[in-house]
């Protein structure tokens, strides 16, 4: 665990992703002359994240978090975002951030990207992990 504390599923997830985002920024600290950038696309229930869990109990997450409570996204919307951050020229001058969107922005469609999909601000854990040089740390050992 990122924080020396024992290992929990769930804690691992979100340290994940935490690290991805230490990853990125300490790359763009190194390369300046490039655009880095990372992303989440949302919670997508449709993916296999969820493959060890009980069949029964991921397809009524699924429909329940994407359909009725409208806070899931598809995997079609997952795809477009990676896409959007790939090949958007909108980004080219964006270094070092960190994008996302409100739970359910899918149901914007493409129109999102640029707007409900964009820059998000980065966690407290991310702003006392730099100070504390876990970017680096993370670059050394990876």
């Amino acid at each position: 665990m990122i924080n020396g504390g024992p290992y929990d599923p769930d804690k691992a997830y979100k340290d994940s992703k935490l690290c991805n985002v230490f990853f990125t920024r300490e790359l763009q600290r190194r390369c300046p002359e490039l655009s880095v950038n990372c992303f989440t696309p949302g919670l997508i229930v449709g993916t296999g994240l969820f493959r060890n869990q009980n069949k029964v109990f991921t397809k009524v997450f699924d429909v329940a978090a994407t359909n009725l409570l409208k806070v899931g996204e598809s995997v079609e919307w997952g795809g477009g975002a990676l896409a959007y951050m790939a090949l958007s020229p909108d980004l080219d001058s964006s270094r070092g951030k960190y994008y996302g969107a409100k739970p359910g922005a899918s149901k914007d469609g493409e129109a999102a990207f640029g707007t409900s999909f964009n820059v998000d601000a980065v966690s407290k854990e991310v702003i006392a992990g730099e100070a504390a040089g876990r970017g680096k740390r993370l670059w050394e050992l990876s």
